[in-house]
């Protein structure tokens, strides 16, 4: 028993706790259950409605204060989630980038209650100052994507892309870009017989370009280069579509799914480790109740309250449910555990014994039998 102690001694580590313990913990459970999180999932889906609704100038005009006092209560509730998730994690709280941008929107909707307040009706700078933040107004609806996780991993994989080698795509484009256009001026703007409504100067030219890699309407400039310059301009726009649309839009979509699938996987690995964290949990709990029963079993011993071994873990065994895990790195180095399971498997081999011995027995009674009957 003593290494079984010893082994959870580290268990029983000294840590400070709060004062609010109780109150935290409760607060804690409730903004990291399912039911709060569906919750403010409504209230953002509600919020999106009345935002939408509001666009309607019939609806704005017959009932202006009940959309002031929706825009008040929304903002009530989600102060409300933030004091809570500030209260139960202070610190993690901050770490979080999808908590920050929440935050952000919470500021911009109290802005909006302010100026609404205020009428600015004859402040010109603070009107538009009021249309500025009633059209970021949208942006309440992505909040959507802190308690879903699976958006959560695209806007991480779209991210990262940016980040990382869309950058270097981009300026390889707009080096392209720049070549072309810059010959494309001297080719078919530069004389005064040419194309100057797309080709006169360097930003007419990029901004061609920039409809050639849509390739949307770009029938239209290669028409007027055909009927200004001359048919043989198609190559021209045939080589650049093939390089900046065909080329690089195929590069930036497998950047894209690839960084998907790397987000992906890192994704399913935060959720493997979520799991044995809770897995560890479990048995550190199992554990120090284990510890805790053994150190009783043990202090009933010394009191004499028992007579042997055998007597003294049988409380022990009717404490554990059929379904329970069981740690038994910890037990099976004990002396005492190992004999009593030694013990057991001699009495197994015995019984084993017992009855194929008894089958023999049987099927030689009934030899005898069937014998004198005939």
């Amino acid at each position: 028993m003593d290494s079984f102690m010893e082994a959870n001694a580290s268990d029983e580590s000294p840590t400070k706790r709060r004062p609010d313990e109780r109150l935290h913990n409760i607060i804690q459970y409730v903004t990291s259950s399912s039911a709060f999180n569906g919750f403010i999932m409504f209230i953002i889906f509600l919020n999106a409605i009345t935002i939408a609704l509001e666009t309607s100038s019939s609806l704005k005009d017959s009932n202006p204060k009940v959309f002031k006092i929706i825009d008040i209560l929304f903002f009530a509730i989600y102060s409300l989630e933030f004091l809570l998730k500030v209260y139960a994690e202070p610190k993690n709280y901050w770490k979080n980038p999808y908590n920050l941008f929440d935050l952000s929107i919470l500021i911009l909707l109290m802005v909006q209650v302010i100026l609404d307040e205020v009428r600015p009706d004859q402040e010109e700078q603070s009107l538009d100052a009021l249309k500025v933040v009633k059209a970021l107004r949208a942006l309440r609806a992505l909040r959507s994507i802190s308690f879903i996780r699976g958006l959560q991993v695209l806007v991480s994989a779209l991210i990262s892309t940016f980040r990382t080698a869309v950058v270097d795509l981009i300026l390889l484009l707009l080096l392209i870009m720049f070549l072309f256009a810059v010959m494309g001026f001297y080719f078919f703007g530069y004389d005064e017989t040419g194309d100057k409504k797309n080709w006169g100067n360097l930003g007419q030219s990029m901004l061609s370009l920039f409809t050639l890699v849509t390739v949307d309407g770009w029938t239209d400039i290669q028409d007027s280069l055909d009927e200004k310059i001359s048919p043989y301009t198609r190559f021209f726009t045939t080589a650049f579509i093939f390089l900046g649309h065909f080329i690089f839009t195929n590069l930036f979509i497998a950047v894209v799914i690839s960084n998907i699938h790397t987000t992906t996987s890192r994704f399913e690995e935060e959720r493997r480790q979520e799991r044995i964290a809770v897995l560890e949990e479990k048995k550190h709990y199992l554990r120090k109740r284990q510890h805790d029963e053994v150190v009783k079993l043990m202090e009933k011993q010394k009191a004499g309250h028992y007579a042997n071994f055998a007597d003294m873990t049988k409380g022990f065994r009717e404490s554990l449910r059929h379904d329970e895990i069981v740690c038994a790195t910890d037990v099976s180095a004990n002396v005492q555990w190992i004999e009593t399971f030694l013990t057991s498997l001699d009495h197994h081999e015995n019984s084993m014994y017992r009855c194929q011995m008894l089958h023999f027995e049987i099927a030689n009674t009934l030899k005898a039998l069937k014998e004198s009957i005939q």
